[in-house]
């Protein structure tokens, strides 16, 4: 068997880790507010989407055609699942309300993704084996992070 992108296959796989963390960590804060739910759907969304991914671009040689455009587009849309359930998370923790400690941490969350997507479509890679979809992988690691870090911080 053969691993096409090791590096992007390891730095996916990290991401599905760090946000199937997020997952459980949201879940186990056992909050009552009703963005709760949307920050756990996102952060399993963005497991699968990177496990997925990860699959895809470390062994996309082994699969045949139809495997192949099958988990690329069941991984498209974890990842348009993902950013919706941010989306309306972030939306129903009330953003209005920013003097408060969450709200900084939700808005690090999206500028911190916000980076990350303009460093994978400006395709910047900083090495030869290290390339745009690993750092993206690794900033948004990060922009995760300031997320959960903003969810478990709501009133």
């Amino acid at each position: 068997m053969t691993i096409t992108e090791p590096m992007t296959m390891i730095t996916d796989y990290a991401l599905a880790l760090a946000c199937a963390i997020f997952a459980v960590m949201t879940f186990r804060l056992q909050s009552s507010h009703p963005a709760m739910v949307f920050w756990i759907l996102a952060f399993a969304f963005g497991a699968i989407a990177a496990l997925l991914g990860g699959t895809h671009h470390g062994f996309k040689t082994n699969f045949g055609t139809g495997t192949g455009k099958g988990l690329w587009d069941f991984t498209m849309i974890s990842i348009g699942a993902s950013t919706a359930f941010l989306a309306a998370a972030t939306i129903a923790s009330g953003l209005r309300h920013g003097e408060l400690e969450y709200v900084t941490w939700l808005k690090w969350g999206i500028g911190i993704s916000a980076a990350g997507f303009v460093i994978q479509k400006a395709d910047w890679d900083i090495h030869a084996r290290f390339n745009h979809n690993d750092l993206f992988h690794i900033v948004q690691i990060a922009g995760f992070w300031c997320f959960y870090e903003g969810a478990r911080r709501l009133p």
